[in-house]
């Protein structure tokens, strides 16, 4: 998947790819919110991250994001809060701020969430840069993960997995969150999508190719349907996504959806030509497994060896 956004860094031990360097002094916007001005402020963002060259499903990730931590920060915190936003490099980076513990919660406990819900550390020093937050995970006492709970399958467990980079921190002053997400090289049209069909003999293999976004979605839900209702009684499928260059949470729903339709038919849907990181992804995001294989080769081999052999 070359040039894609989302899986173009290493993994973190979370998953998540390591961020890029330390963010500039002058964010290109810092607006403070309440639970009145959230409305306001996903307008803002959408219209930044449109500026940035953001293909419009993944404008709607990073609005979504940042929509997700600002009510936490709501719920959560103190009410209120602040959000900034930079252009690092190639990445777009939006730190989300609240305005201290809420009066419901007395705990000032310091730290930062290891991916492991254990707090390790202090929690961001006055004037600390964004990009020195360690990567958090479900967070179980104490810390940023337990003030905005981060729990399998909810809104910051998906937001988590569906940005470039992931930080969750907490100190006497509030918790703070700073997500990346990666531009795109070039304008979103460069990679239009592409879906064929190949019959081979026991399964059917569907080659994916260009930005795996809303419109293909349409394509891969429609042809999965059409192959799912066909003659075949037990449906298998090997999505080859190598030549995926792009995707946005509405491509990711759609495999989860097909692979669900497929299993629903008594079928099977395996997947190939994925990165390390688009896979830890997929596993996160997906409520089942999917069965991945390195290239389509390993992929007809698993079809076309009997079962029990």
């Amino acid at each position: 998947m070359a040039g894609e956004g989302p899986v173009g860094g290493p993994p973190t031990a979370s998953g998540v790819p390591a961020r890029s360097g330390p963010a500039p002094a002058e964010p290109l916007l810092e607006q403070p919110f309440d639970g009145d001005s959230l409305y306001a402020l996903r307008a803002t963002l959408e219209a930044h991250a449109s500026q940035a060259g953001f293909p419009d499903g993944r404008v709607m990730d990073l609005v979504m994001t940042v929509h997700e931590l600002a009510t936490n920060a709501v719920l959560h915190g103190a009410g209120r809060g602040t959000v900034r936003l930079w252009r690092v490099g190639g990445t777009l980076r939006c730190e989300v701020r609240d305005a201290g513990p809420s009066a419901a919660d007395p705990r000032a406990g310091t730290g930062t969430d290891d991916g492991t819900g254990h707090i390790v550390g202090g929690g961001p020093r006055d004037g600390a840069d964004p990009g020195s937050i360690d990567s958090a995970g479900e967070g179980t006492g104490g810390g940023a993960g337990d003030r905005w709970p981060v729990r399998h399958g909810h809104g910051l467990w998906i937001a988590r997995y569906l940005t470039d980079g992931f930080t969750l921190a907490t100190g006497p002053d509030g918790t703070v969150a700073t997500v990346d997400f990666t531009v795109p090289a070039g304008p979103a049209g460069d990679s239009p999508f592409a879906l064929g069909r190949h019959e081979r003999g026991s399964y059917v293999l569907l080659e994916l190719t260009g930005t795996l976004s809303e419109q293909a979605a349409e394509q891969v839900t429609t042809v999965v349907g059409d192959i799912v209702a066909g003659d075949r009684a037990r449906p298998r499928l090997v999505l080859d996504l190598s030549g995926v260059t792009f995707w946005d949470a509405v491509g990711v729903a759609a495999l989860i959806t097909a692979k669900q339709r497929v299993e629903a038919a008594s079928g099977a849907l395996v997947l190939t030509g994925l990165t390390a990181g688009f896979r830890q992804r997929l596993d996160a995001l997906s409520p089942t497994p999917f069965t991945v294989y390195d290239d389509r080769h390993q992929a007809d081999h698993h079809f076309r060896t009997p079962p029990g052999s």
